[in-house]
């Protein structure tokens, strides 16, 4: 069988039932553990010979954000690519719950209360029924271990030769982080630290110290930190949660503390934790600036004695983590390295593609794939189905197919206007990137709070990505090559002297979310970001996902129809038709 099926998600688990239970649950043997979940972002990839040739959330197809559970949806939509079944298809798992995986877990945290011991069996036999469920939906079901999933997913699709590969989430199995080395075919595990080592962990309890949904706003921490920068007032308390032992292990004692109990011994020293709809003020940016500096501080404590030991020059990352674009882009400057590559799906839906990759080497062998391609890897939809879509809410909209769509749209957006972008296939990864995105004009001051009010419906603090063509980029932004800066996965420098150009873009201390674009990637959205060019001298375009609050990425022509409605939108590019709101 030439495909290989890669699969994410759990059964049995409702995500917002969860985050209650965790934020509410003391620690009794009858609750789930405190410390966090295993596996979320329910997820399906297809790969043939090494590279991923279909890939989709669960999400964008159930419309409900952070699908978990079984990817029925998703499996199926893999499966019709090639004409079968799910069942038909080798399929591999990005779990694997065993009980040497059980046995690390209570080695590393079961001595502390036996009542702790009992909670982390209760859990491991909850999560081992929930993955059942998948082997009756796959026969012959393959488990690979979490963090090995993860890695094969960034370092196989890297390029590289020879690497570093660092994987950071909550917790997979046992571990919270790993570093592998990765040579030719082969990936070595040369550290791995266990739950309650989980800087993951302790910034999703951060984020739910600062008012925000932790497992979900991590990024919102990330953006308001930049407020905070250059105030170390609460680094002391943040670094003070690591214990370490040298420079290559630490423990983080506060995760075993129940959430109500921890919240109350941070509040002593912290002041009052803050609630959701409380005014964010200069303490809570001090707060997220000393919760990021704290986490990129110990990364880079981590990795420099592993790097200096084996001198690889490159770093591969993968993990929940690894979509903290500040930290990556800390890495990129540290000079510890020549070349990053940042998996851009490096969440769990990224671990289904690594599940997949490792099995396949499994069968297959054979020498290593190519750099991934491009992340474009989910569904397309035909003219008709747009016109489908479009005749459903005829009585609300109006459209046209322009002969130049592409000046069209840049007219628009040069007069002020925002654009819903919808073509070809939907990107893998919780970026857009050109397929599923919202564009405007970077160069206006007051577009960054005009799309964060009435488009995006979000915090006014939060940040706004420039796509940039490859040609352009250096002229903007400081960036060591092209190809680790297409993906929006790492925070750069804009340059002094040009950001004033591009204010829409340009966080507050100066980096930008950059997406580089090359014409091979993207041939339709380079070529609008080189008109843009063209016209005005700045060859970007401010681009942000296709959704709002709350929801997921659309997918479909309906679903960017009725985003499109609901929001300030001003008009809507699906494929070659330009669509507008009737008065």
């Amino acid at each position: 069988m030439p495909f290989q099926l890669g699969l994410s998600g759990l059964p049995g688990y409702d995500l917002h039932a969860f985050r209650h239970i965790r934020e509410n649950a003391r620690l009794h043997p009858d609750v789930p553990l405190p410390v966090g979940d295993i596996g979320h972002d329910a997820a399906a990839v297809l790969v043939h010979e090494g590279q991923a040739v279909f890939a989709v959330e669960e999400e964008r197809l159930s419309r409900f954000k952070h699908t978990m559970g079984l990817p029925r949806r998703a499996s199926q939509a893999c499966a019709e690519v090639v004409g079968l079944s799910p069942a038909s298809l080798p399929a591999a798992h990005y779990l694997d719950l065993n009980d040497d995986h059980l046995h690390r877990h209570l080695q590393a945290t079961g001595a502390v209360d036996p009542r702790l011991e009992r909670a982390i069996r209760a859990e491991f036999q909850r999560t081992r029924e929930a993955a059942g469920a998948f082997k009756e939906a796959f026969p012959g079901l393959e488990a690979v271990d979490h963090h090995l999933a993860h890695a094969a997913s960034a370092y196989y699709l890297s390029g590289f030769e020879r690497s570093l590969v660092l994987v950071m989430d909550g917790n997979g199995e046992s571990a919270s982080l790993s570093l592998y080395l990765g040579e030719g075919p082969d990936l070595r595990l040369l550290l791995s630290l266990p739950t309650i080592s989980s800087l993951g962990l302790l910034y999703a309890f951060g984020t739910h110290f600062l008012g925000f949904e932790p497992i979900e706003d991590e990024y919102k921490v990330m953006g308001l930190a930049a407020y905070g920068e250059g105030d170390d007032t609460y680094l002391p308390f943040f670094e003070g949660q690591l214990q370490w032992e040298g420079n290559a292990r630490f423990t983080i004692p506060a995760l075993l503390k129940d959430p109500a109990s921890r919240t109350v011994r941070w509040s002593r020293q912290l002041g009052a934790a803050r609630q959701l709809e409380e005014p964010i003020e200069a303490r809570h940016m001090a707060l997220a600036a000393g919760l990021q500096k704290a986490l990129e501080r110990a990364v880079l404590r981590l990795i420099e004695p592993v790097e200096a030991a084996h001198h690889t020059r490159h770093l591969c990352l993968a993990g929940g983590v690894a979509l903290n674009c500040s930290l990556n882009g800390m890495l990129d400057r540290s000079g510890l390295f020549d070349r990053l590559f940042v998996q851009p799906a490096a969440g769990d839906p990224g671990a289904a593609l690594g599940a997949a990759l490792v099995a396949e080497r499994r069968r297959r062998g054979g020498k290593l794939p190519e750099r991934m391609a491009t992340p474009y890897l989910g569904p397309a939809f035909t003219a008709a189905d747009i016109e489908t879509a479009l005749q459903a809410h005829a009585s609300a909209l109006a459209w046209e197919r322009p002969e130049d769509l592409l000046d069209r749209t840049l007219d628009l957006i040069g007069a002020g206007q925002v654009v819903g972008w919808f073509q070809g296939r939907m990107e893998f990864g919780p970026r857009a990137l050109g397929n599923r995105s919202i564009l405007a004009d970077p160069r206006r001051a007051d577009m960054k709070d005009r799309v964060n009010r009435a488009v995006k419906k979000r915090e006014e603090f939060r940040p706004f990505a420039p796509s940039v063509t490859a040609e352009g980029a250096d002229a903007f932004f400081h960036l060591r090559g092209l190809d680790q800066y297409e993906h929006m996965t790492v925070a750069v420098k804009a340059r002094a002297d040009r950001a004033p150009e591009i204010p829409a873009v340009v966080h507050v201390n100066g980096t930008s979310r950059v997406q580089v674009v090359r014409r091979e990637a993207n041939p339709r959205y380079w070529e609008l970001l080189t008109r843009q060019g063209r016209r005005t001298g700045v060859p970007i375009l401010l681009n942000t996902s296709f959704n709002v609050r709350g929801e997921p990425i659309v997918c479909s022509p309906e679903d960017a129809i009725r985003c499109f409605l609901g929001t300030g939108l001003d008009a809507l590019v699906l494929e070659d038709t330009l669509v507008v709101k009737r008065t």
